[in-house]
């Protein structure tokens, strides 16, 4: 398992996000992480990733290395760092100006991966939005790896770019045995990649296979038509 719970529970002072969270993510699976706004997915995250320690319980994450692709990046037209050296960050934060022989091999290879190559010398912050969107991809994965987290990551993307950035992950996460969660409202589009589901509401988690994702979407649109209509 890359990662397993057990009585695992998040608050901050007296308020609880998660409480008794039990769950086992095998190694190898592109996971949806399902969930309104506000149920308790970026805590969960912020733990996996070592950023939140305001936790009780057991978790265990069996990852060497976590790429991860945050919800908002702030990218103006003016960015001066081509693609390439925006993706080589993850190597010298910023501290030189030259990647060793491995790194530069490490990012020509993130960039394959993306199908980035022939954008390498673009600008960032003058290429599209799916194009940034790989970029930002492809960042994460310079270090291979094991666990891949992305934060909404086709929200602001069209119907066609959606479905590139997802193949192309799908694609990586079967080829590189990888493990990704992928955080999302956008149950019907994941539902054709996903090989389940861990879903967050009402401060539990629950996990479920790639066969109830479909009765999972028709659930939760229903759910959403009828709060719409009491709203109204």
């Amino acid at each position: 398992m890359i990662i397993k719970t057990k009585n695992f529970r998040v608050s901050y002072g007296d308020k609880t996000i998660l409480s008794h969270i039990n769950i086992e993510v095998p190694a190898g699976q592109f996971l949806a992480v399902l969930g309104e706004n506000g149920a308790g997915k970026t805590s969960f995250i912020k733990a996996l990733t070592g950023e939140n320690n305001q936790t009780q319980g057991l978790l265990t994450v069996n990852a060497k290395q976590i790429g991860y692709v945050p919800q908002f990046r702030d990218i103006s037209r003016d960015y001066p760092l081509s693609i390439t050296e925006f993706v080589g960050l993850n190597f010298n934060q910023g501290s030189r100006l030259w990647f060793t022989k491995t790194e530069k091999s490490a990012v020509e290879q993130a960039l394959k991966r993306m199908d980035l190559t022939t954008l390498g010398n673009q600008r960032l912050g003058l290429v599209s939005g799916g194009q940034k969107q790989r970029a930002f991809v492809a960042q994460a994965l310079v270090k291979n790896p094991d666990l891949l987290i992305l934060d909404e990551s086709t929200a602001s993307l069209d119907h066609e770019h959606k479905v590139q950035l997802l193949e192309n992950v799908r694609h990586l996460q079967r080829e590189k045995n990888m493990t990704v969660l992928f955080i999302t409202h956008e149950i019907k589009l994941v539902a054709d990649f996903a090989d389940g589901y861990l879903l967050f509401e009402n401060g539990q988690v629950k996990q479920g296979s790639s066969d109830e994702l479909q009765t999972l979407t028709t659930d939760l649109t229903t759910r959403h038509s009828e709060d719409e209509v009491r709203n109204v």
